[in-house]
């Protein structure tokens, strides 16, 4: 993944968080797929809004699990206040109060051309 092997690396899948149950179960699906995908053996899900765990939390067990380099994952299609603001905002306060502990935000999903073939899907399924 890109690391040297002396960084034990954790990635944390940030969904926006609903009060739909079921659009927890879905970001902890796609958490397991990431896990798989990735062979990362820390890997966990947060939600910025409603649901548990959130970002802090997820940040403290990935930690606690001895990650040293934490990329978080959002699982947004725009470059909205979320990603500008509200996330930053999280990750600098968490920073602080986990100097020796790498944090990173990927990208956000946003114009890719391979979620096309998905909604091309979700057409398909209804036509």
């Amino acid at each position: 993944m890109g690391m040297g092997t002396n960084t034990k690396m954790g990635i944390i899948v940030l969904g926006h968080g609903s009060k739909a149950p079921q659009a927890l179960e879905t970001l902890r699906r796609y958490g397991e797929m990431v896990k798989v995908k990735s062979r990362c053996e820390i890997v966990e899900v947060a939600s910025l809004q409603f649901n548990k765990p959130d970002l802090p939390e997820a940040l403290d067990r990935v930690i606690i699990m001895g990650a040293k380099k934490v990329v978080i994952v959002p699982f947004f299609l725009y470059n909205g206040v979320h990603m500008q603001e509200d996330i930053p905002a999280v990750i600098a306060m968490e920073k602080v109060k986990n100097p020796d502990v790498e944090i990173v935000l990927a990208n956000h999903l946003g114009a890719d051309h391979r979620l096309v073939e998905i909604v091309l899907d979700r057409i398909e399924e209804v036509s």
